[in-house]
């Protein structure tokens, strides 16, 4: 295991530099990674072997940012994800939509909504009422949207569907603080039909001239036990949820009842999910050794780590020979321990069968951890097969 410093990776780390490109600007998704950070790979990658890698997968997708570089890249892909919504997200984002879909997608915002069906409409959501979460109008107006977009159909329902989901922080009066969704009364909350018509807009300007082919295949499955092949994969360019005690079923709740309207389809998430918050599936059996006994004191990195451990496994499994995953991980304070992700992940891959392990650090933060300041760090594990 070798640690190395790139400083100037660690502003790739993180979502902010994809908000404003096109396409990967669609959602906002905080927990995301810029696209330069699979470029590097590829980089890396086609250096080392004098090839580029024929076949991307992501096994934690996300919003499909690894994916759709892979696409603008000419590259073969597929991405695995426990979530609906970022599978369907994924899959939108990286389709390939004909002139017609984009026309027809303007033309939606042309026509008139049916509000009395609004109103009688349910949006079911396991935190709290929807209700409490819009002004009445804006509540109104999203499902009188949901529900028209219903009647349109394949590729353009989705364009439009995806503009809708992503509304919803600036027309809610939600505020995402960690790993909570909190009401505040106090801030604006964006007319949400004007938004709505804008970010379709936006849409349709950024599929002109955008590269057709190579459509990634998303899946909704668990990274821990993936349905691909073995030997089927030149290059996984990933990153898992990180040790933090958040559920993303819960943060990106409103958007995931919206898409679903089902309450059941959170916990379905969760079961499907790496455990790496506190729930009611804390048991671990036959904890991984590089763990120590911090596994056994604070179950939550235990549970996270013998997850983590049945992914690598999979990523080891999925690998052609001589290929890489690069993992971008972050390391933890837990109940004020400080948990070294990166190197658990690199002896854990070395255990499995991996030939060669690099920590690439990025970025050092300081985590506010009572009484004092820790610093932390967040990295690439590269995971080379032999």
């Amino acid at each position: 295991m070798r640690i190395t410093e790139r400083p100037e990776l660690g502003r790739l780390m993180t979502f902010e530099l994809s908000k404003e490109k096109p396409v990967h600007g669609w959602f906002w998704y905080k927990e995301g990674y810029a696209p330069e950070i699979v470029e590097w790979a590829l980089n890396c990658e086609l250096e080392r072997t004098g090839r580029k890698p024929e076949t991307v997968l992501d096994p934690f997708c996300g919003v499909g940012t690894t994916l759709l570089a892979a696409k603008d890249n000419g590259i073969e892909s597929a991405g695995v994800d426990a979530s609906s919504l970022a599978a369907f997200v994924s899959r939108a984002k990286t389709d390939d939509y004909e002139r017609e879909d984009i026309e027809s997608a303007l033309a939606f915002l042309q026509k008139k909504l049916d509000y009395r069906v609004a109103e009688r409409m349910d949006w079911p959501f396991e935190l709290f009422s929807t209700k409490a979460a819009f002004p009445k109008r804006n509540h109104t107006e999203i499902l009188a949207l949901r529900e028209a977009i219903e009647n349109e159909e394949g590729r353009t329902r989705n364009l439009l569907l995806l503009a809708l989901l992503s509304i919803l922080p600036q027309s809610s009066i939600i505020l995402k603080d960690g790993g909570v969704l909190k009401i505040d009364r106090n801030k604006r909350a964006l007319p949400a039909r004007e938004i709505f018509r804008r970010k379709v807009k936006r849409m349709a300007r950024e599929l002109e001239g955008r590269r057709q082919g190579h459509v990634p295949k998303v899946f909704l499955g668990d990274a821990r036990a993936l349905d691909i092949g073995g030997s089927e994969v030149d290059l996984i360019v990933t990153s898992p949820p990180y040790l933090n005690n958040i559920d993303y079923s819960k943060v990106y709740g409103l958007e995931l009842s919206l898409l679903s309207m089902s309450k059941a389809e959170a916990e379905e998430v969760r079961m499907r999910a790496v455990r790496s918050f506190i729930g009611r599936r804390m048991e671990v059996d036959a904890m991984p050794p590089e763990v120590g006994d911090v596994g056994i004191r604070i179950p939550i990195v235990g549970t996270y780590f013998k997850d983590m451990e049945a992914g690598i496994m999979e990523m080891f499994r999925v690998l052609t020979p001589g290929g890489a995953a690069y993992v971008n991980v972050s390391n933890s304070v837990i109940h004020e321990t400080h948990v070294i992700v990166d190197e658990v992940f690199a002896q854990m891959a070395e255990r499995i069968g991996f030939a060669e392990t690099e920590i690439v650090v990025g970025a050092e933060r300081i985590a506010d951890v009572r009484p004092q300041k820790v610093k932390t760090r967040e990295s690439v594990v590269i995971m080379r097969k032999g």
